[in-house]
């Protein structure tokens, strides 16, 4: 970049769906490391209290500082940001202290801007942000979706999840008509495909109902994804020749030459945008050589520990003290303000029902 230029802002990707089991975080890590595999420099956010895709960049949980300390203003991009084994990618960790955000987020003033301002002091060298959202439509999502230049909403076709898919999809237009006005680039990923007449029937109703929002890419179900996870790693760089390894490729190089439309990603070069799969695919190809030669995701297995103690099983001693961990006092008191509000309404309500019974009834 020469003197003068300003940085171009970063392309927020959000993946996004409040329900479960669709294969977001899947999509995010694997999108994130294709992304990269590209020639993009990506940051992956971890929003998520079930920290899967922080482990599946071999960061283990706990982090001194990730995505919590961000979002609540504790800490700075530059200082949350944490080494992957994959160039150009770096991350933002999860941990479990994000189950409490949605909380504390909510005693601030503007909260659904709380990760825009994080990401106004990104590094001037981030071009890509892949945002891995949690399971629910709370605050934390809320402010991935303010955040968001593009949003992708994996979907598979199955009764429950288009189901999710419509209610998922409310919420994102319900973001963008109050606060992301200029959201709208929205795409609905297929995961978890498989040959079948209810499967065909579904695709076809999502595909008619949602048109060219729908990405021409079907990431197809196979026992390869799951053994991927069961081992913390990328489907595309523990298989980078299987069917959804290939199709997250295609995904990501599609993503990047539509997205490259509304911002110049390389210093405003003509094309900067454009992806170069066979390019991407080297890049994995090596990258799955040096995961299979570190030993990278063959998980330890624990050694057995000692036998319990005698009378184990008893009932633990009245008034044995409980040790807290530091920063649950502030918890405990918005949980004791809760049930102490919802007893005081409970006994107004009771107390004006009693008194509707005391007034005559005219005859």
């Amino acid at each position: 970049m020469t003197d003068g230029q300003v940085a171009a802002k970063p392309i927020v990707i959000t993946v996004f769906n409040q329900k479960g089991g669709v294969g977001k975080t899947t999509t995010s890590v694997n999108l994130a490391v294709c992304l990269a595999a590209l020639g993009r420099r990506v940051v992956l956010v971890d929003l998520d209290s079930q920290s899967n895709a922080t482990t599946s960049m071999s960061v283990t949980a706990p982090v001194p500082t990730g995505a919590y300390h961000l979002i609540t203003g504790r800490a700075t991009c530059s200082e949350c940001l944490k080494p992957t084994p994959y160039e150009n990618l770096r991350l933002v960790a999860g941990s479990d202290e994000l189950a409490w955000a949605d909380i504390e987020l909510a005693l601030q003033d503007d909260c659904q801007l709380a990760i825009q301002r994080a990401f106004e002091r990104l590094p001037s060298d981030v071009e890509i942000v892949v945002i891995d959202c949690p399971p629910a439509p709370g605050i934390v999502s809320v402010n991935a979706l303010v955040a968001a230049d593009a949003v992708v909403m994996p979907v598979m076709p199955s009764p429950h999840a288009l189901d999710g898919l419509h209610k998922a999809w409310w919420n994102v237009n319900r973001v963008r008509g109050h606060f992301n006005h200029d959201l709208h680039t929205v795409y609905i990923l297929l995961t978890m495909t498989e040959d079948g007449e209810m499967t065909g029937r579904l695709t076809e109703d999502i595909i008619a109902e949602f048109g060219a929002r729908v990405v021409p890419v079907l990431i197809p179900r196979d026992p390869v994804v799951i053994e991927a996870a069961a081992r913390d790693l990328p489907v595309v760089t523990m298989a980078p020749q299987s069917p959804p390894a290939r199709a997250y490729l295609r995904l990501a190089e599609l993503l990047l030459n539509r997205v490259s439309r509304m911002a110049a990603l390389a210093e405003g070069d003509e094309g900067a945008g454009s992806a170069d799969r066979d390019f991407g695919a080297d890049r994995l190809a090596e990258w799955a050589g040096a995961v299979a030669q570190s030993g990278q995701g063959r998980r330890a297995v624990p050694e057995p520990g000692d036998p319990p103690a005698p009378g184990w099983t008893e009932e633990i001693p009245a008034g044995l003290p409980l040790a807290m961990a530091p920063g649950w006092g502030w918890k405990l008191a918005v949980a004791a303000a809760l049930v102490l509000l919802g007893v005081v309404m409970g006994l107004a309500a009771g107390l004006t029902i009693h008194n509707w019974s005391l007034v005559p009834i005219p005859v």
